[in-house]
Formats: structure tokens, sequence, C-alpha cells
């Protein structure tokens, strides 16, 4: 790899990240990539830091989805439900109506 292979500019990164050029000017922006601007119109990064950047935002994201699948499960020790819960609100049933057949057994 020559030194120009270490560097790239914006639209290299962009297309290094598969991202539009301005999601890519957004992360140097937010100071999420470090970069330097040779000028208004050259903005430079380093292959590696781009590479660290994937990195890190990867175990982050990893971690993120890890804490957010154990906070879904139930513990080891929770009791295993034998029915499954109707999602939406619960029906009330009306008990019926027996009068008629307490009547009948009293005439009898």
């Amino acid at each position: 790899m020559d030194e120009l292979d270490d560097t790239l500019g914006l639209e290299g990164a962009a297309r290094m990240m598969r991202l539009g050029l301005e999601a890519m000017k957004d992360l140097v922006d937010k100071g999420e990539v470090p970069a330097v601007r040779l000028n208004q119109k050259h903005t430079v990064m380093l292959r590696e830091d781009l590479i660290d950047f994937l990195r890190s935002e990867g175990r982050r994201q990893a971690a993120e989805r890890k804490k957010s699948a154990i906070g879904n499960q139930p513990a080891a020790n929770a009791p295993v439900a034998t029915t499954a819960k109707r999602k939406g609100k619960a029906r009330r049933i009306s008990p019926p109506d027996l009068r008629a057949y307490e009547q009948a057994d009293h005439q009898s």
C-alpha cells in the first residue's frame, strides 16, 4: 500500500463506510471520525481511523443489542408460564342470568 492508500478524502471515506457524502460530512462535523481539514474543499482522513471507528461503533452497538436482549429475557429462576397471555384489552364477560333456574327449582 502506498501513502495515498493510507488517506481518504470525504468521497473515498464515504464509499469505504458505505455512506452518503452528507452522512460522512456529519460524522466529521460531529467529531465522531477524526479528520484534517486542509482547506474549505479538502478534508483528509486516515483509513486506520475509519477502521477504528467501525470497530468501536460496532462493539458499542453490539453491547446495546445484547443489553436490550438480556432485558427482554425472563430471569433464569422465573416461573414458566403455562398459558399464553392474550394481547390487548381483557374482555369482561357477564355471568349468565340464573334467576330463571332458581325459580324453577323452588317451584318443584
